[in-house]
């Protein structure tokens, strides 16, 4: 296999795991995957691993560029990448990588009680608290926390929604208007 991808904490894996250098490298932007290009079109003298980590945090876009390396990487050369949600990476990337989850790995839900309380309030009320949420980090973990706990929950009946929602700030969508539409849409779920 020439491509890994570990979901949750990727750090022990990759130095127990994998013993051969490794180059690290950010892909977030299409940018990102043609600087990429230019360093995998040579040729390695050794096995030799690039470390992708977040790919989940990746545009469409980048990692549509990226999937021709992916699929035909050049000999000697490795791909390991780092995921924190199996369920935000592209179907396409997971299906070239042999998956290996952290099992040491647990998400927490950073402040269950926040969470509880929007989904036990009325819209209005909903409203109220998404509009409390400023910063980008700030909504990303709040949505990852709706999705850690409805799974954990086995509630899965906006998990579409979120999982949308989700994509579209990573994306760099406006972040109150990204939140209202995943309140108005709950609600218009009739659930």
């Amino acid at each position: 296999m020439h491509a890994f991808l570990i979901v949750g904490n990727g750090e022990d894996v990759i130095a127990n795991r994998f013993d051969m250098p490794k180059i690290p490298f950010v892909l977030q932007k299409i940018e990102d995957a043609r600087e990429l290009k230019k360093i995998t079109k040579y040729k390695f003298s050794q096995k030799t691993a690039i470390v992708i980590n977040d790919i989940d945090n990746a545009t469409e876009e980048a990692l549509n560029a990226f999937l021709k390396d992916l699929e035909e990487p050049n000999d000697n050369l490795v791909y390991i990448l780092t995921a924190n949600n199996l369920g935000s990476v592209m179907p396409t990337i997971i299906s070239r990588c042999e998956v290996i989850k952290n099992v040491n790995f647990k998400l927490q839900i950073l402040n269950q009680s926040q969470i509880t309380n929007f989904l036990d309030s009325k819209t209005k009320q909903k409203i109220t608290i998404v509009e409390q949420i400023k910063d980008r980090d700030q909504a990303i973990k709040f949505v990852e926390d709706l999705i850690l706990f409805s799974r954990e929950g086995g509630n899965f009946n906006h998990m579409e929604i979120y999982l949308k929602t989700l994509k579209n700030l990573r994306l760099n969508g406006n972040i109150g208007l990204q939140l209202t539409n995943l309140v108005v849409r709950m609600n218009g779920d009739g659930k």
